[in-house]
């Protein structure tokens, strides 16, 4: 264990040490309704901006009416703090605000009530924050409406009532401020003002929207003070933005040029204007920057390099797999870890994708090569008749495989089988190897003797026709295996069923027995496992984006005993806060190495059959029960020495492609403590989720994100520039999808306009990544989806 967090603490000095003095570039904003909070974006040449944290928000607001976090300012202290308000609700009277020393962790979120002695005001609208060195102070402004107080502006119907100044307050600790004052009164309606130093002429500049709703004015204009103590001129600039709304401006100097940032809201996009002379011309360079999609009203800021590549490596390790897994278990044999799970399809409960065994040596880096079960079809749908006599079509399905166990060299994997008929059952399969291949234990095989796969017209599933010719181990789904100590054998599965194994791990021995549980409600995915002496039950309740998981204990044995534990038994259910939904059928991982019990379990994804697989650490009390697992995306990370340690040039890169994928919204009803003493029932509360499938994904170092191309998309293409000409030798594609196997054609250009084939993959290939070798010296990269998907959870590119 210790060595581990020795490594990861060692990798992050390393980071903060050799990019020490370099700089590069933040943007703090929000995205959708503005409940989820905080996002971060960096760059490094303030025109191609990628998300931070896999699109995911850093901190959920707390504070204020409507607990929203729109516009969040942030401004690094001297001393290296970074402070941060935002706006808490449309109409509150306050501004919220939290600091932290790394942008990961944060302090207690407060209320400033700025506007608190001004009964009338409406708002407290789009605070920013600067720090004057000068009088090392700090100053907080902000747009707000306060009735008959200024010169009247004509107004539109839908903004009647609202005529903007910018007010301020000065603090040098946070503790203690100022009295509110105004800060700038112009002859306009004014919202959004943002400062920047101009580091030649040592003047500042604020960017602010002229916010005149009669004629519409919507655009950005600026003014200039030599000291911000005496103020800024009313008298502003022409506008410095074109023919279209404009607001949020977010002004940065990248060296001697001044960008400044902001939102064309009516367009939901961003854009940005350039001045090679320090705000004297202007040119919109709007077509010319990317950014995170729904990126909505922020600051930017420069940092020391360290910073950004502190929180690149500060990375989430959920999802675990790059593709749609759920039902996962994993064992671990010799120096590598094995994965089993249900491959996911999007195509609901009726089809599942083909079966595959994920491998790592070091929990993080994941790959698999072909199917471990052979002799099926998954992709087709097979007739056959039901017992009403009527012509049915339906898939072969691989779900659940409980976690594989080892016996004199064999291996066992214990997994359910859905026929095309909905008939179902728990299979035992055995292999020489532990990621196969597996064939069936019992019975001729897979085949009826001489019939192959098919049967005649008589039908697929008629007895001695075809199909599985093994029986079911049980006639049930998801089955789960535990030896105990002494070597005798369970087995587990839904609605809470239990048997022993006998010796040869192929039959049931004895009657079923069902275990008690105190909780009741359809139950499936359960765990056995054994700490310290103690056996421990785990069977999940509800389902979907509700999925819970409760416990019992029993100090007798696997079978007998078990009682509800003191305190919670239900340990594991949704965080919403910290984007995990509905956390289901999962397995107990002991690592030895670490001394570590591991939950692995499903996510509820976008719903239906999206899941992804999350791992978190479970931690014990003295008296054995359970510490309550608050999953999130952080994960668990390296449990191993890191096989990968060649610098992965994509993360840098600029990528774009053919077309994307129009972004996927789910809203559900989560409860959100179900962990209450019986009969209790904890609140629900409705969520929102949208993914979108930017080709700047594909560099993110998360498994939660992708490019996907738009279904429309007949040629899919996504295009890689390195920004200068590299030596490459190696590429590894993680498509989406990958069960279904790809073909690929990969490109590579000097100049972005001559371009010629460097690798190929020709033939349908099941495997996750494929690897391109060989490359040689190009600037650009262009990858061609031929066959397969058309998407990638990531792609790694690494120098010679």
């Amino acid at each position: 264990m210790k060595k581990v967090f020795v490594w990861i603490a060692l990798s992050l000095w390393s980071v903060m040490t050799i990019f020490a003095g370099e700089k590069a570039y933040l943007f703090s904003y929000f995205i959708n309704g503005s409940k989820d909070g905080l996002h971060l974006a960096y760059s490094y040449d303030g025109l191609n901006w990628l998300p931070l944290n896999g699109g995911r928000s850093y901190l959920t607001p707390s504070v204020g009416k409507d607990k929203l976090m729109r516009d969040p300012s942030i401004c690094q202290a001297p001393d290296g703090t970074f402070h941060m308000v935002w706006t808490s609700s449309w109409t509150d009277r306050i501004i919220g605000y939290a600091s932290s020393r790394d942008l990961v962790h944060w302090s207690e979120q407060q209320a400033i009530p700025v506007m608190m002695h001004e009964p009338e005001a409406h708002n407290c609208w789009a605070p920013e924050l600067f720090y004057d060195e000068p009088s090392q102070t700090y100053y907080i402004f902000w747009a707000t409406t306060i009735p008959g107080r200024h010169k009247e502006v004509p107004t539109s119907e839908s903004e009647k009532g609202l005529n903007h100044r910018i007010y301020y307050v000065t603090t040098k600790d946070f503790r203690t401020f100022s009295k509110t004052k105004m800060f700038f009164n112009p002859d306009f309606s004014v919202i959004d003002a943002a400062i920047v130093k101009d580091p030649k002429h040592e003047d500042l500049i604020m960017v602010v929207k002229n916010e005149n709703s009669n004629p519409p004015e919507k655009n950005l204009r600026v003014t200039r003070t030599k000291k911000i103590a005496k103020g800024f001129p009313t008298k502003v600039s022409a506008p410095i933005t074109g023919k279209y709304w404009a607001e949020g401006p977010a002004p940065l100097f990248v060296g001697d040029t001044l960008y400044v940032y902001f939102d064309k809201y009516r367009d939901h996009r961003y854009g940005a204007v350039r001045s090679l002379d320090y705000g004297g011309t202007w040119e919109d360079v709007s077509e010319q920057v990317s950014f995170p999609r729904g990126i909505r009203h922020g600051t930017a800021f420069a940092v020391d390099i360290s910073v950004v590549e502190a929180l690149k490596s500060n990375r989430n390790y959920n999802p675990l797999i790059p593709d749609n897994v759920a039902d996962p278990s994993v064992a671990k044999f010799g120096d590598t870890y094995y994965l089993y799970g249900t491959t996911d399809l999007d195509y609901g409960l009726n089809r599942a994708g083909t079966p595959v065994v994920w491998k790592s040596k070091d929990f993080v880096n994941w790959s698999f090569e072909g199917s471990h079960i052979s002799g099926f079809d998954w992709s087709k749908e097979y007739e056959y008749t039901n017992d009403k006599g009527e012509k049915k079509k339906g898939y072969f399905r691989y779900w659940a495989p409980g976690r594989v166990i080892e016996q004199d060299g064999k291996y066992y994997l214990y997994t359910t089988f859905v026929k095309p008929d909905e008939k179902m059952g728990t299979y035992v399969l055995v292999a020489d190897r532990p990621d196969g291949p597996f064939r069936f234990a019992n019975g001729k095989g897979l085949f009826a003797p001489g019939e192959g796969f098919l049967a005649d017209s008589k039908g697929l599933l008629a007895p001695g026709e075809g199909g599985i010719d093994s029986p079911a181990l049980i006639d049930d789904i998801d089955g789960e295996p535990f030896i105990d100590d002494d070597g005798t054998g369970y087995i587990y599965w839904r609605r809470r069923n239990a048997a022993r194994l006998s010796a040869d791990r192929l039959h049931l021995e004895g009657e079923p027995v069902s275990l008690k549980t105190p909780r009741q409600g359809y139950s499936e995915g359960p765990v056995l496992f054994k700490r310290k002496g103690i056996y421990y039950y785990i069977y999940t309740l509800s389902g979907h984006q509700n999925y819970a998981n409760a416990y019992m204990m029993s100090r007798e044995s696997p079978l007998t005993g078990f009682v509800k534990p003191e305190g919670n038994d239900i340990f594991l259910f949704s965080s919403p806060e910290n984007q995990v939904w509905g956390p289901g059928h999962g397995n107990v991982f002991y690592d030895e190495g670490t001394d570590e019990y591991i939950f692995l379990y499903l996510e509820y994804g976008d719903g239906g059959t999206t899941r992804q697989v999350y791992a978190n650490r479970m931690e014990f009390n003295d008296d054995g029960t359970i510490k309550t697992l608050i999953p999130d995306i952080r994960g668990v990370g390296y449990l191993a020495t890191p096989q990968e340690t060649r610098t992965n040039l994509a993360l840098q890169a600029h990528f774009y492609a053919s077309s994307e994928k129009a972004p996927r919204t789910s809203v559900v009803n989560i409860e959100t403590q179900p962990n209450q003493p019986l009969p209790d029932k904890g609140s629900v509360k409705s969520y929102t989720r949208t993914h979108t499938y930017q080709a700047a994904y594909v560099a993110d170092e998360s498994n939660g994100t992708r490019w996907m191309a738009a279904d429309t998309d007949s040629s899919p293409y996504i295009t890689a520039d390195l920004k200068e000409i590299r030596n490459i030798s190696e590429c590894q594609f993680y498509f989406t999808r990958p069960t279904e196997g790809h073909t690929w054609r990969l490109e590579k250009s000097m100049d972005g306009k001559h371009w010629q084939t460097c690798a190929e993959q020709g033939k349908v290939q099941v495997r996750s990544p494929h690897i391109a070798n060989g490359i040689g010296k190009a600037r650009y990269l262009r990858l061609h989806i031929r066959r397969g998907d058309a998407g990638l959870w990531e792609w790694k590119i690494y120098e010679k």
